[in-house]
């Protein structure tokens, strides 16, 4: 009976030992697929920068305005155009960096400290780049917790590096200004309003870390406010830029001579590229270097950046429609049930109809989270979350798509609202789509329940 005991142990630990294997090989697969560089194709050149161009660069941490969009800042200082860099956080929720620096574990302090340490690279950078390190300004939101104030606007949030609920630098924007995403956004309308950019840049939406899906969000939101008050002489350009995709960019470390293409996921987007000049890259290698906290720990990374070219998408106006939210994440082609292919969504003065793809038929035990952000002229948020499955929830099923009906009165009076769909199991988030603007503008005032929807497929996974 022992015998039988062992070999029935041995044969279950082999075949978990095979899963894992298999979800390993899966995942550097899936990983490499979707960060593939597609050079067969041709994108757009950026349009030509101008005489009259201001550039204002949003990025959620101190980096991120040299990975996207190093090269531009170095152009448009050699073509003598103004420029702006706004860092969302400090970057002190990077406890791996905090470590580094302190030979030990990080505290609340340390982290505050790593935050000090990374606005002075911020300032090192940006004198290499804009020969100008008074270019940026910060504004001390909480590292790693932008999302979160997104989702929960109304709700001080409270960082989990530092401690902190309120902006804690006394060189930030406004220093005491509580961890909320009115403040947040009351800050960077602030900066817009002062520097009155002709272009905007920011993270992408789908952007893997949910610090740059929330800037994406936060930057649209604060260039609509200060459109409303009449701050803006005109309307800016909004571009994207994406650093975090997979194991995007491929292939990584140093190839000054390759270009800088799309990873696979994001090939529908339209990217326009602008090419760099070699003094254009070399101001970018040593601004990286500058980095030397992030640089210390993901050189190869951070040199993959530094290419013939970079890559902006326009962002499109709202839209009822989003397809391929995320597909770089490996665990995910293991539970296609989970598997978010496309969201359309219409908005009315009731509430808001959704529609929901999965590459497979969505079943119990996963459950969806939709989350709605409303804003109306005033700059209140409202917040709201349903879950699917809900016997409360009107909704009906069509092969792989769950089409659901979501009461919500404040859509009355909102100026503008956003969506969030993501996918969890047990409380594990499997999958979730960026933070989409819903169109307001042409919808009825009596919008038709789910029963009635027409539902046209979308484009294959």
């Amino acid at each position: 009976m022992r015998r039988w005991l062992v070999r029935l142990a041995l044969a279950i630990a082999g075949g978990l030992s095979s899963y894992i294997g298999l979800s390993v090989l899966l995942f550097v697969a899936t990983m490499h697929r979707a960060s593939l560089s597609q050079e067969s194709r041709h994108w757009q050149p950026f349009p030509p920068l101008e005489a009259h161009d201001r550039l204002l660069i949003v990025a959620p941490h101190p980096d991120d305005e040299v990975l996207g969009c190093g090269g531009l800042i170095a152009t448009a200082t050699a073509q003598r155009i103004p420029v702006k860099v706004v860092y969302l956080t400090a970057g002190d929720g990077f406890t791996a960096a905090a470590a580094l620096t302190t030979r030990s574990a990080p505290d609340a302090r340390d982290c505050l400290e790593l935050g000090q340490l990374r606005l002075q690279e911020a300032h090192n950078a940006l004198q290499q780049l804009a020969q100008n390190p008074e270019t940026g300004v910060c504004l001390g939101y909480p590292d790693r917790g932008l999302l979160a104030m997104a989702l929960r606007p109304n709700r001080v949030y409270r960082s989990p590096a530092t401690q902190a609920t309120t902006v804690p630098y006394s060189n930030a924007q406004t220093p005491g200004a509580p961890y909320i995403a009115p403040a947040l956004i009351a800050d960077l309308r602030r900066v817009i309003a002062a520097f009155q950019p002709t272009r905007v840049f920011t993270t992408h939406p789908l952007d893997d870390h949910e610090d740059h899906t929330a800037a994406a969000l936060f930057t649209r939101e604060a260039i609509e406010q200060a459109l409303a008050a009449g701050e803006l002489a005109q309307k800016p350009t909004l571009y994207y830029y994406i650093v975090h995709r997979g194991d995007w960019p491929l292939p990584q470390g140093e190839h000054p001579n390759r270009p800088l293409t799309p990873p696979f996921g994001l090939l529908r987007e339209t990217w326009l590229t602008l090419p760099l000049s070699r003094t254009a890259q070399e101001r970018k290698r040593v601004a990286l270097e500058a980095h030397e906290s992030q640089y210390a720990l993901m050189a190869r990374f951070l040199s993959s950046f530094v290419r013939q070219n970079e890559l902006f998408a326009p962002a499109s106006p709202p839209r009822a429609y989003s397809t391929q939210p995320y597909d770089d994440n490996p665990a995910i082609h293991l539970q296609p049930r989970a598997d978010i292919v496309s969201v359309q969504a219409q908005a009315g003065r009731e509430g808001v109809r959704v529609s929901i793809e999965t590459l497979k038929p969505f079943r119990a035990p996963y459950q969806m989270e939709i989350t709605l952000l409303t804003v109306d002229s005033a700059g209140n948020w409202s917040d709201t979350r349903w879950r699917y499955p809900n016997a409360r929830l009107a909704a009906r099923r069509e092969g792989n798509t769950v089409h659901l009906w979501l009461p919500h009165r404040p859509l009355g009076t909102a100026e503008r609202a956003y969506l969030m769909v993501s996918v969890r199991l047990y409380g594990a988030e499997l999958d979730r789509t960026g933070l989409m603007p819903i169109p307001l503008s042409a919808v009825s005032d009596a919008p038709t329940p789910p029963s009635t929807l027409q539902y046209a497929p979308s484009p294959t996974h």
